[in-house]
């Protein structure tokens, strides 16, 4: 499943975060300890002893290997820094363009899938590498780690449908016009705020209600409530003005009669 490989890839590498750490933590302790005379000095794998001892101490037992250790005092590059620079697909701009292009489509409500944004960077790495490029693409887990790696500025959804008609109204071209067009139209005709309003309605159905957070017994995964089955809908219509000013709302029942308690408990004095 998709939430547990990612998961996991951010287990992974957050582990692999602290791992490099405490490398990094032993190969500072080893410089200092070489610059000391050579009667005193402990020694690499003696280093790397009490940086593992540190990190258990702190809940975190890692190993640290006095070869790897060793290699890095020589110069060596950790395999994270390897990878960025010798087998990373994308670089740095080319990741920021892919998070921006996330984000874009993202807010105009086609966001992208695993498999969409796989399209994408083999789309723009075949442009690059036609030829070094393998025919699969990048890897099968490598969406899960950009967004892993990326987790700061991505994060996974289950998406909410957005009525079509809706979605290309969300857009700040099309609220930019319609504001221009209503402001000439007030100003060519003369039209002041208090001569605008507004009007929306609603259905409610009193058998339902809204969930609530209630309390139950453990280990149970689904806590039941009861509720008037009433499936019947009260329509509730409020108008507001621009500016700012609003009238009571009006409140349709369904039945042939009129029950005086549908005013009881009234502060808005609905009509």
């Amino acid at each position: 499943m998709p939430g547990i490989a990612a998961s996991v890839a951010k287990k992974k590498l957050q582990a692999q975060e602290q791992k490099e750490k405490a490398i990094q933590q032993a190969v500072k302790y080893c410089q200092e300890d070489q610059s000391k005379p050579k009667k005193t000095q402990k020694g690499t794998r003696a280093i790397c002893q009490e940086v593992e001892e540190e990190w258990r101490g702190n809940g975190k037992p890692i190993v640290v290997s006095p070869a790897t250790v060793g290699r890095r005092l020589g110069g060596g590059r950790s395999s994270t820094e390897f990878n960025t620079e010798v087998n990373a697909w994308l670089t740095a701009e080319e990741e920021e363009q892919v998070v921006h292009y996330c984000l874009e489509l993202a807010n105009r409500g086609f966001p992208l899938t695993h498999k969409t944004l796989k399209q994408h960077v083999d789309t723009i790495m075949q442009a690059k590498n036609a030829e070094s490029f393998p025919e699969h693409g990048v890897g099968k887990n490598w969406t899960h780690c950009f967004l892993v790696w990326h987790s700061s500025r991505l994060q996974k959804y289950w998406s909410t449908p957005l009525d079509s008609v809706w979605g290309r109204a969300v857009n700040p071209t099309t609220h930019k016009a319609w504001y221009d067009l209503l402001g000439k139209t007030m100003q060519d005709n003369g039209i002041k705020e208090n001569c605008i309003w507004a009007c929306d309605e609603t259905g409610i159905q009193p058998g339902e209600g809204l969930r609530q957070r209630v309390v139950g017994g453990t280990k149970k995964k689904t806590q039941y409530i009861q509720r008037d089955g009433n499936r019947e809908t009260i329509m509730v219509i409020v108008t507001i003005c621009a500016d700012g000013s609003d009238i009571p709302p009006t409140v349709i029942y369904k039945g042939k009669n009129f029950s005086t308690n549908w005013h009881d408990e009234n502060p808005l004095n609905a009509s």
